[in-house]
């Protein structure tokens, strides 16, 4: 389904009593939540939308309350969903990063131009990130750091790759 939004976090269990949630982001920017006016939760083909009524920063996650969750059971049926903005709010990134949804479903070629794949997933990994390429059956892990990703063109949807032997082997 193409829509307009795009995902913050995922949502967790239920904090309290008053149809509080966990929101486990997709970023590593938890103060982006605090500005939060209104958000759409989002399940499967179901979707809400929400005024934000509170927003607390925890420790590697967002305690978030909205009008569109009133109970702990109200939680479940979101659990596990995402907590989405209009993609016109979401904030400017610094020249260089990007969003995981601009990567996915780039091209990926090598220097010389030989194509290797499409980045189909994103693996959030502690030092970096691990893009996941894929050509049909075959598949790369390749490490989202400057020593492999020699530059990124959002336009022609393409990402060069220098790979170090064995990277796609």
């Amino acid at each position: 389904m193409v829509t307009d939004r795009v995902a913050l976090g995922k949502i967790g269990k239920a904090h309290g009593v008053q149809g509080a949630f966990r929101v486990w982001p997709y970023a590593d920017d938890l103060e982006r939540f605090a500005a939060l006016k209104r958000v759409t939760l989002s399940r499967g083909a179901r979707t809400a939308a929400a005024n934000v009524l509170s927003v607390q920063i925890a420790a590697g996650f967002v305690i978030l309350r909205t009008d569109a969750v009133q109970t702990p059971e109200d939680v479940q049926i979101w659990l596990g969903g995402d907590v989405e903005i209009e993609a016109a709010e979401r904030v400017a990134l610094p020249e260089g990063r990007y969003f995981h949804d601009q990567i996915l479903g780039l091209t990926v070629v090598t220097p010389d131009g030989r194509a290797v794949g499409a980045i189909v997933e994103i693996i959030d990994g502690t030092a970096n990130d691990i893009y996941v390429c894929r050509d049909g059956d075959r598949e790369f892990m390749i490490p989202a750091v400057d020593v492999f990703i020699k530059s990124i063109d959002l336009k022609t949807r393409r990402m060069v790759i220098d790979p170090i032997p064995g990277l796609l082997d």
